[in-house]
C-alpha cells in the first residue's frame, strides 16, 4: 500500500481481457487510476466500457489480467466483495428497490439494528442518510418510497448509496443522465469535494464536454481494446472523438436544413393548457419540419408532446390536423392519424426486453400482419417489413430473432423509431432521443431525422442538448413555467439566446425579448 502511494495509483488493471460466447468484451486493456483524480473513460457502446466496470465491481470475473487496488493484487467473485473494498458503483440503470424508503436503499444491507440486531435502528438510519443528503445539498425525504420519487431524484439517492461506503473510487456511469442543471452543478461540486478528500472517480459519459470539465485524463476504448490515454490538457473533444469512432465524423447534424418555403400546415396546436403543467400553448408544425422543443425541467413540454400522442389529457385546447380538428383523448387516436411517438425513458418505456428485434419493431402494427382471427403471424410478411425498415435505418444486429436488450442504445432506439415509422407516420414526436447513446450513434440518428424530415415527416424533437436543437432544427420553441415564452429559427437561434430563455431571463409580460 505505501508503494502504491508513493506511486499515487490507487487502481491498476493489466492486460485485462473477457471473452463472451463469440465475442471478445475486452482485449489485453491496461488502465489506471490516481488518487485523487478524475480518470474519464469513454467509447461508443459496445466498446467495453460497462464490461470493464463489471469487471471492477465484482460482477465479472476476467479470462486473464490483473488487477492490483493500492498495491495489492485483488481478485472479485460478488460485488459484495468489491464493496468491502471500498469501490463503489452508480449504474446507468438504477439499482434501487422501489418499496423501500430512500434510507433503506441508502443503507441496504448495512442497517444499523437494535435490540440484538432484529429490527432496523430507524432513528439512526434516518439520521444517517439525511446527513448524506444534507452534503449533496438535496432535500429529499429519508422516508418516501423510492417508488414514488423522480427519475432525477432515484439518481441522487443512487449517489448517495455510493457516498455512504465511505469509497476510495466511486465509478460514475452516466450519472448526469437524467439530473437538472442544478443538480449537475451540484453534483460537480460533490465530486471535487470528493478530489480534496483523495477519493478517486472513474467517469464515463456520453457528453464530452463533462469528461472535459472535471477530469484529469481520458482513456479511450473501441471495440474492446485501449485506444489511447490522454491528458484531458493535452486533447480535444475532435481527437477523442476520432478515437471512439476510428474515423472523423462529418454531417454530425445530418447536414443542412431544408427550405421550408412553402411551410404547408400539418398540425396546429391552439391554446392547449394541460392542469399544472402547460397553459395557452398556440404554435404551428410544418410538413418536413424538426421543429425543437427546449426548456429546463419543469417547463411543462414532456407533459405537453405526451398529451399531443394521447398519453396525457388535456384541460382545453384544439388541434387541427391538416387543416381539420380532431379528437387525441388516447394513443390509439393518435397512431391513426399517423403520430408516431418515441419516448425519452428507453429501458423503461420503449424497449420490451425479452422479446425480439423483429417483435419489437413490428408489434405496432402486428394485427396487420396476422390471420386466422390474430392467432397466427404471415412471417413472411413480418420479415419483409422488417427488412425494409432495418435497411432503411441501418439496424445492425446479429440475428431478427436476438433479443433486442443484447442491441447497443443507438440500435435500440433506431428501432424504436423503425416501429413509428411502419405504422404511417406523418409526425414524428421524440423525447430526448440522443440521450445515453455514444456519439456515432447520435450521428446516425441525426441523419434518420433530417432523412425522414426531407422525406415530408414532420418531427417535433425535445431535447436538453442545447447543440443539438441549435444546428438540427429548423425552429426551436421555448417553455418557462408552462408557458411558451420563445421562438426562433435558425436565423437568430444560439445556445445563449436559449439559455436565457430556458431560466426566464429578458423576460416580460410573459414574452422574451430576443
Amino acid at each position: 500500500m505505501d508503494t502504491a502511494k508513493k506511486n499515487n495509483t490507487v487502481l491498476l488493471m493489466k492486460n485485462i481481457t473477457k471473452i463472451f460466447p463469440g465475442v471478445i468484451a475486452l482485449k489485453n486493456v491496461d488502465f489506471d487510476v490516481q488518487y485523487g483524480e478524475v480518470h474519464a473513460l469513454v467509447g461508443e457502446n459496445g466498446a467495453g466500457k460497462s464490461t470493464l466496470i463489471k469487471i471492477l465491481s465484482g460482477l465479472y470475473r476476467p479470462d486473464s489480467g490483473d488487477i492490483i487496488l493500492e498495491g495489492r493484487k485483488v481478485s472479485f467473485s460478488n460485488t459484495h466483495q468489491a464493496q468491502q473494498n471500498r469501490i463503489a458503483v452508480i449504474y446507468q440503470e438504477f439499482n434501487l428497490v422501489p418499496d423501500l424508503s430512500v434510507a433503506e436503499n441508502i443503507f441496504i444491507g448495512r442497517e444499523p439494528k437494535i435490540f440484538g440486531k432484529l429490527f432496523i435502528n430507524w432513528k439512526k438510519i434516518n439520521a444517517n442518510a439525511k446527513s448524506i443528503l444534507d452534503r449533496l445539498d438535496i432535500d429529499l425525504d429519508c422516508k418516501r418510497f423510492v417508488s414514488d420519487l423522480s427519475v432525477a431524484e432515484r439518481q441522487m439517492v443512487e449517489i448517495a448509496k455510493a457516498l455512504s461506503l465511505d469509497a476510495r473510487l466511486i465509478i460514475m456511469d452516466e450519472p448526469t443522465a437524467t439530473l437538472t442543471e442544478k443538480e449537475v452543478i451540484k453534483l460537480f461540486e460533490v465530486i471535487n469535494e470528493l478530489k480534496k478528500n483523495g477519493v478517486s472517480i472513474i467517469y464515463i459519459s456520453h457528453r464530452l464536454e463533462e469528461a472535459f470539465k472535471l477530469s484529469e485524463r481520458i482513456t479511450v476504448l473501441r471495440d474492446g481494446e485501449k485506444i489511447s490515454t490522454k491528458l484531458t490538457s493535452q486533447t480535444n473533444e475532435d481527437e477523442v472523438v476520432s478515437m471512439m469512432v476510428g474515423k472523423v465524423v462529418k454531417d454530425y447534424f445530418g447536414g443542412e436544413a431544408g427550405t421550408l418555403a412553402q411551410k404547408e400546415t400539418v398540425m396546429e396546436v391552439k391554446d392547449y393548457t394541460i392542469a399544472d403543467h402547460a397553459y395557452d400553448i398556440n404554435f404551428k408544425l410544418y410538413k418536413g419540419e424538426i421543429l425543437g422543443f427546449a426548456g429546463v425541467l419543469g417547463s411543462g413540454i414532456h407533459h405537453l408532446l405526451r398529451s399531443l400522442y394521447g398519453a396525457t389529457p388535456k384541460t382545453k385546447g384544439d388541434v387541427y390536423f391538416n387543416g381539420n380538428k380532431v379528437l387525441i383523448k388516447t394513443t390509439k387516436d393518435a397512431i391513426n392519424l399517423g403520430i408516431g411517438f418515441v419516448t425519452e425513458d428507453r429501458k423503461g418505456e420503449g424497449i420490451l426486453y425479452d422479446m425480439s428485434v423483429l417483435q419489437n419493431l413490428t408489434i405496432i402494427v402486428i394485427k396487420t400482419l396476422t390471420f386466422f382471427k390474430g392467432l397466427f403471424v404471415k412471417n413472411v410478411k413480418e420479415k419483409k417489413v422488417f427488412d425494409q425498415i432495418s435497411r432503411e435505418l441501418d439496424i445492425k444486429f446479429a440475428d431478427l430473432n436476438q433479443r433486442i436488450i443484447f442491441l447497443s442504445g443507438g440500435n435500440q432506439q433506431k428501432v424504436i423509431i423503425g416501429r413509428t415509422l411502419i405504422s404511417n407516420c406523418k409526425i414524428l414526436i421524440l423525447l430526448e432521443p440522443t440521450r445515453g447513446i455514444d456519439v456515432g450513434a447520435k450521428a446516425e440518428i441525426h441523419r434518420i431525422m433530417r432523412e425522414l424530415a426531407n422525406k415530408g415527416i414532420s418531427i417535433i424533437l425535445s431535447s436538453s442538448e442545447l447543440p443539438e436543437l441549435v444546428n438540427l432544427t429548423d425552429r426551436c420553441l421555448v417553455l418557462y413555467k408552462g408557458k411558451l415564452v420563445a421562438e426562433f429559427n435558425r436565423e437568430n437561434m444560439n445556445e445563449e439566446k436559449l439559455v436565457a430563455a430556458q431560466i426566464g431571463q429578458n423576460i416580460s409580460n410573459n414574452k422574451l425579448e430576443v
